[in-house]
This record gives structure tokens, C-alpha cells and sequence, in this order.
């Protein structure tokens, strides 16, 4: 298989430790063709000095996309490695968000939600029967606002407060409720051309699946989705390219006959269907 993985984050990401080029040779060690590193800018924090990592995210995404194209260059003869970002909550604040965008030249922009208004992230959120709705409403809403702002090249892992819902509880959330909003995303994301992420990380987790599952993938086609990048969401050299094949297979299965990755926001089609 022809592995891309389009969803990393190194030592520039709060979250992370390990270094761009040490990510780089694992990737190569695991037969990556292309990588791109995507460390975390949540444009709400651009410029909070009480928040743990936004006072430094003017200096760490410049830092991290100039360090992956001086790996680019040095490992060029053996992989394929761009600049990105994920790019957070990039709604809430549009003067913020502009700041993001300026800070460097991007392969690839992934817009992520990880927080609605008013709330911690989803990871540090507790869930009940009584909230869960209300939780996944909110979010539902804001993706909304994400597709219609429009400004990134792939929408990453589309329900992603199910990571949580799942590792916490025994709730099983019933998306028939989202049906029309999650519907009206999507076709969004078809009618203006732009990518849906398909999320590995969460295979081998409770949740059991990618983000989004099969069911979303299948909607996205129905509705025109041409566009899909695939990322295994590392953070550490373990999880590098983890379940890509798995997440080709399901690709496969929703009707798609290539995903992509995204060069100079441009993407460039691999094929996974044989002629």
C-alpha cells in the first residue's frame, strides 16, 4: 500500500515530545511515502499568557514547519515530508485565526474541533445521559460554523467528542438525532471541494473505529465527496502511520477509489483500487 499519513504532531505540539526528524525516520522505517506534520495551533489561545501553551504557538508553528522543511530537504531521496497545521477552533476568534494563518507557508491546513464556547476540550469533559446530547449538539453546530468559514483544506476527525464518550462511559450516542445538521456538513464540505479526514487513532481504542466510521464516509460520497486524507494522529513514533491500511480498507468500503494528501493546498490523489 501506498501509506500517507497526513495527521502528525511532534515536539512543537503541546502534547508531544518527540522531534520532526526523529519522527521522520520512523516513518521511513515503516515504509511511510509521505508524511506531514500538523502541530497543534488552537487559534484561541494565540497570545494568552495564563494559558499553558498559546503565549509560545507564535514561535512554535513557525518553528515546527521551518524544522520539517529543513527534514524535508535532508530526507527528500527517501520520503515525502510537508508542512502543515491543525488548526483549532479557527470560528471563535477570526483576528486570532488570521494570526495562524500568517505564520508560515503551509502545505495543508487541517481544521479541527476540539472545544466548543464555554467549555474545557472534550478529552477533559465529563458525560452522563442527560449531557450527551446536548454535548454532541453543540458540537455538531460548530463544525457547522468550521465548514461554512471554509478556510482549511481537510476537516479532521469528524466526531471526535465520541473518543471520550466511549473511553469514559457506556453511552452509546444516537447520531440519527444529528441527522440533518450532520447531513448539511457534509454536503458543505462536497459542494466546496474540501477534504474529510479519516481519523486511525482510535481503532484500537474503546471507540473501535475511525473517525468518523463508515456509515459518515458512505453520507460524504452520496453527497458529492470526492476528497479524503488519512491520518493516524500521532504523537509518538508508536503510533506513526497506525491502522493507514485499516483505514484504506474502510475507504475502499465506502466507495472511494483513492484518498489524498495535500501539497501547496493542493491535493494529489493516491489510488487504492486497482485498474
Amino acid at each position: 500500500m501506498y501509506l500517507c499519513d497526513s495527521h502528525i504532531h511532534s515536539e512543537f505540539s503541546f502534547d508531544a515530545e518527540v522531534p520532526v526528524e526523529e519522527m521522520v525516520k520512523q516513518g521511513i522505517a515503516n515504509n511511510l511515502k509521505v508524511m506531514t506534520i500538523t502541530d497543534h495551533c488552537d487559534a484561541v489561545a494565540i497570545g494568552e499568557t495564563d494559558n499553558e501553551f498559546g503565549v509560545v504557538l507564535e514561535k512554535s508553528i513557525p518553528a515546527s514547519v521551518k524544522e520539517t522543511k529543513r527534514v524535508a530537504k535532508l530526507y527528500e531521496d527517501k520520503i515525502k515530508v510537508l508542512a502543515g497545521v491543525e488548526l483549532g477552533e479557527p470560528t471563535h476568534f477570526p483576528d486570532k485565526t488570521q494570526i495562524a494563518l500568517n505564520m508560515a507557508d503551509y502545505d495543508f491546513i487541517l481544521a479541527s474541533t476540539h472545544e466548543v464556547r464555554g467549555r474545557e476540550d472534550f478529552y477533559f469533559l465529563e458525560y452522563t445521559r442527560g449531557n450527551v446530547d446536548t454535548l454532541l449538539s453543540e458540537y455538531f453546530n460548530e463544525q457547522l460554523e468550521v465548514v461554512k468559514w471554509n478556510g482549511f483544506d481537510s476537516l479532521a476527525h469528524f466526531d471526535y467528542p465520541a473518543r471520550y464518550i466511549y473511553e469514559k462511559t457506556d453511552i452509546k450516542p444516537d447520531y440519527t438525532k444529528f441527522n440533518n445538521i450532520i447531513d448539511e456538513i457534509l454536503k458543505i464540505l462536497s459542494e466546496n471541494n474540501k477534504a474529510l479526514e479519516v481519523n486511525t487513532s482510535t481503532i484500537q481504542k474503546p471507540l473501535g473505529r475511525t473517525t468518523p466510521g463508515l456509515d459518515i464516509l458512505k453520507r460524504f460520497k452520496s453527497f458529492g465527496g470526492k476528497l479524503i486524507t488519512l491520518g493516524s494522529d500521532a504523537h509518538t513514533k508508536e503510533a506513526l502511520g497506525q491502522d493507514l491500511d485499516k483505514g484504506i480498507e474502510l475507504i475502499k468500503s465506502a466507495g472511494f477509489t483513492s484518498y489524498c494528501y495535500y501539497e501547496n493546498h493542493q491535493p494529489v490523489s493516491v489510488n487504492i483500487v486497482k485498474d
